[in-house]
């Protein structure tokens, strides 16, 4: 798919969908390494740096053997860096998450780079989005917004991400309230198919 800054983004699925843009960058890595490494081999992809959004199994399993197969840094929430690290345990929102999180984890990963909110890596905008997790940050660039699970695809539109799964599903629900005024035309989430921005609008708490 053809995206408005200029690059071609190419939509991988997997546990989680991830996303290999043309300037190198891989946000999240919830799609099995074969997947991606084919993909940027048709593509002409030097894949450079792992974006992560979040800790979650489903968007970090693959992380450490595409880092390996790539050589690529990954780059993560500051707050959520230390569980991608495998050195802290997740924080969950009850017993029966907190027991799929312990039979679920992902393989700990060298992160190279912790990210705040306001700040740019290789282009992209971070947007500290909590609520899902503690450290959930979406990636902005130009008028693309990369939202992992801070927002999700259901029904064609804009949707909170699963309460369940969601540490504070009212923080996550005030959090979109960022992403007013930033001028996105396309949203590109974890789950389910890129949307336009334009259904944002009936989450969004003022």
């Amino acid at each position: 798919m053809k995206a408005g800054i200029g690059v071609r983004i190419h939509l991988i699925r997997g546990m989680s969908n991830s996303y290999l843009v043309d300037d190198g960058t891989l946000i999240d890595a919830g799609a099995k390494p074969a997947a991606v490494l084919a993909k940027a081999r048709e593509a002409g992809i030097n894949i450079k740096a792992i974006i992560i959004t979040h800790y979650h199994v489903d968007h970090v399993r693959y992380a450490r053997d595409l880092k390996r197969e790539t050589g690529a840094e990954v780059i993560a929430p500051a707050l959520d860096a230390d569980v991608i690290r495998g050195k802290a345990r997740p924080r969950a929102p009850n017993p029966l998450v907190a027991a799929f999180m312990a039979l679920a984890k992902a393989p700990g990963v060298d992160v190279d780079r912790e990210v705040m909110d306001g700040e740019e890596i290789m282009g992209y905008r971070a947007i500290h989005m909590p609520g899902h997790t503690p450290g959930s940050t979406a990636y902005l660039k130009e008028d693309a917004l990369f939202s992992g699970d801070a927002v999700v695809e259901r029904g064609g539109g804009a949707a909170l991400p699963p309460k369940m799964f969601s540490l504070d599903i009212n923080e996550a629900r005030r959090s979109l309230a960022k992403l007013a005024g930033l001028g996105i035309s396309t949203i590109y989430p974890g789950h389910g198919d890129p949307f336009p921005a334009a259904s944002l609008s009936k989450l969004i708490v003022k």
